[in-house]
């Protein structure tokens, strides 16, 4: 028995762990989320409310986010001054444009007398009986009469079209819609006097919605014309989608974005789901979210 045993082949030795072999399994790292950029809907078609005569703004009849008609009333301007130089401009009118066709008709009468003397002495010169030099002079005092009575009738006419502006200067009072949209970006108060040109507010057409947002240049070559990408809207649970458009070609330093915009199928849009100004967050699309 003693025997067997000291026969008997030793127990193995306990082995120690490879230093260089994987204890666990290899974390294996998410994907990096997808980039998000911040987008605005706005519409493709949108028209500036401005001034076109001076004046101080009497009443201001929008709000923002107001949906209005073209030819709807916008802002009224004080028509004081106006209504004061259209008079100012009706009596000079009135009394230059007499003046002038009075000038212009007697020039005409003139015109007319110079026109015959200058028939009569080149008959005359053909015969032999007047000069050369009484033609030539006949000839120069009917063109001179002629441009006199040119000159009074450009008078007539100036007059007349400075009444004809004072009366459109006074309609412009009336600052109205030139197309159907809602109102934003609304820049003028009542009390403020308005120059010519100057924007009182934007009206944007929202029957046909874009996204526009900014792209960073690291993720400009992430982006083609006509990939889709979805906007996530505070509030909206469903996401929206849109087709890549267009895609500013220039980066200007040191801001080093890309302006993109993506059209909207307003089509599959819910009534009041989308407004324009909404601020919501862009994805490019993905494979998956492409096929749904």
């Amino acid at each position: 028995m003693i025997l067997v045993t000291a026969c008997a082949a030793p127990d193995p030795a306990p082995t120690e762990p490879s230093p260089t072999g994987a204890t666990q399994a290899r974390a294996v790292k998410p994907p990096p989320p997808a980039p998000e950029f911040t987008g605005v809907v706005t519409s493709r078609t949108s028209s500036v409310i401005s001034a076109q005569v001076q004046g101080r703004i009497e009443k201001l009849s929008i709000h923002a986010g107001q949906q209005i008609k073209a030819g709807e009333l916008v802002a009224k301007l004080d028509e004081t001054e106006l209504k004061t130089k259209l008079d100012q401009a009706r009596g000079q009118a009135k009394s230059n444009e007499q003046a002038a066709l009075m000038e212009a008709g007697s020039f005409g009468a003139q015109a007319s007398a110079a026109r015959q003397k200058m028939v009569a002495e080149a008959r005359l010169h053909k015969l032999g009986v007047s000069s050369r030099m009484a033609v030539t002079s006949a000839r120069a005092e009917y063109a001179q009469i002629g441009s006199q009575g040119g000159a009074a009738m450009a008078k007539a006419i100036t007059a007349k079209a400075a009444r004809e502006q004072s009366e459109k200067d006074l309609a412009k009072a009336a600052i109205v819609a030139p197309i159907d949209g809602i109102v934003t970006n609304i820049k003028a108060r009542e009390g403020e006097i308005a120059q010519v040109g100057t924007p009182l507010a934007r009206v944007f057409d929202p029957s046909d919605l874009i996204i526009r947002f900014a792209v960073p240049r690291e993720h400009r070559a992430d982006l083609q014309l006509g990939q889709r990408v979805e906007l996530a809207i505070e509030g909206n649970k469903r996401l929206v989608w849109a087709t890549v458009t267009n895609i500013s070609g220039a980066q200007e330093p040191p801001i080093n974005f890309t302006v993109v915009e993506a059209d909207i199928d307003d089509g599959k849009l819910a009534p009041g789901e989308l407004t324009v100004a909404s601020v919501g967050r862009v994805r490019i699309a993905d494979a998956r979210g492409a096929r749904q």
